[in-house]
């Protein structure tokens, strides 16, 4: 009777030890998790404390981690140095017009390789993934040849156009479109929706975590891009804001805060729409990755 006395503290311990590593663990985790967050926020915690900070204090190091002096004088000079406002207005034109043709090309080449059943989608399928393994640059000459042949280099749709269709919408709208049953296609066409009606009105709805987790990567990338608008314009006025940011620094190169406010302005809307739709971003991606 005596042995299950002399037993009951060793089997403590042993349930504690589960117990003492899970908490390390968890530990451990929430220490690597905020160091990441430190590694990853601090470069944008430092250009927008650079931006509304007098350049004398940048040439000093900034001298600590909280702002002491805010100014928006580098924001003004900024403005004045290139025609920012201008070029603020065509990354707007160039991301509208490029995301709004992504995902409407995009839907519909879904659809089409989804409802139709035509002959050789697989096929098709498999070259459009093919083709993602390729890399953009190796097209660049022959994008160019193309926008030089219809006389629009320096024009706002030469920034665009060749990025109209893009392989990943295509795939992520597809998958989406494989969950809805075929049987509620038919039986809503037989009623007298067209394909248009169907897919505004009962497809969409359902596919649209995927709708704006597109719509988000594609305006993501539409607005940043950079070298692509720098090689097919010229002109200050038909050039992107991002390009006109690479201008001021070397424009600027002595003046820091001039540089990070141009910076800054160009960063805050994508880290503004990022943060306010980033749970439908994460919910696309991979309700379309799973199927």
């Amino acid at each position: 009777m005596a042995a299950p006395t002399l037993l009951a503290p060793a089997l403590q311990m042993k349930r504690r030890r589960p117990a003492t590593r899970s908490r390390l663990r968890d530990a451990f985790l929430y220490a690597w998790l905020v160091a990441a967050v430190i590694v990853v926020c601090f470069p944008l915690y430092y250009i927008f404390e650079g931006a509304l900070t007098p350049t004398a204090w940048l040439d000093r190091g900034l001298e600590g981690l909280l702002p002491i002096h805010l100014t928006l004088d580098n924001v003004v000079r900024a403005t004045q140095v290139i025609p920012l406002g201008q070029q603020f207005a065509n990354s707007i034109v160039v991301t509208f017009s490029q995301t709004l043709l992504q995902v409407t090309i995009g839907i519909s080449a879904a659809y089409a390789l989804v409802f139709c059943g035509l002959r050789g989608t697989r096929a098709l399928f498999l070259v459009l993934l093919s083709s993602m393994m390729v890399p953009a640059e190796t097209t660049l000459i022959a994008n160019y040849l193309t926008i030089s042949s219809w006389h629009l280099i320096d024009t706002l749709p030469a920034v665009f156009l060749p990025f109209v269709a893009s392989a990943l919408s295509i795939f992520l709208f597809r998958q989406a479109f494989l969950s809805f049953p075929g049987e509620l296609r038919d039986a809503a066409l037989l009623d007298g929706a067209g394909h248009f009606r169907f897919i505004r009105s009962m497809l969409l709805p359902i596919a649209r975590p995927t709708l704006i987790s597109v719509t988000l990567v594609s305006a993501t990338a539409a607005w940043n891009g950079f070298f692509w608008p720098l090689l097919v314009t010229n002109s200050p006025e038909n050039r992107t804001v991002q390009v006109g940011i690479a201008q001021l620094s070397s424009a600027e190169a002595a003046d820091v805060g001039v540089v990070l406010a141009g910076a800054a302005m160009v960063t805050l809307p994508v880290l503004v729409v990022v943060l306010v739709a980033q749970r439908f971003l994460a919910g696309g991606i991979t309700a379309g990755a799973l199927k």
